[in-house]
């Protein structure tokens, strides 16, 4: 039964991932404005998400080094997401 809850909540950190990217694109389209906080953190929420879709196992705190060392691979896979989201936003911030 755990595992079902920890896969609806990694289906629902996806929808709120991808809602957090899709609601800035639309700002930053309609605008010219964007948050650079969804910017970086909305993918980092959907692969979070994601990867508790895919192991829910490993929800939860980690115990043993080779969790935390996942864990960190998977958190460094979303920043870098978030980091690609961002330059796609705004390539003139990282030219300067």
């Amino acid at each position: 039964m755990q595992t079902i809850k920890k896969r609806i909540l990694g289906l629902v950190l996806i929808l709120l991932g991808t809602g957090l990217v899709y609601f800035n694109w639309h700002q930053f389209l309609k605008d010219g404005s964007y948050s650079l906080k969804m910017a970086a953190f909305g993918p980092l929420i959907g692969v979070g998400g994601l990867f508790l879709l895919l192991i829910p196992s490993m929800g939860g705190k980690p115990n043993t080094a080779k969790e935390k060392m996942i864990v960190l691979i998977v958190f460094v896979i979303g920043l870098a997401a978030g980091l690609v989201n961002w330059y796609l936003m705004d390539p003139r911030f990282f030219g300067r």
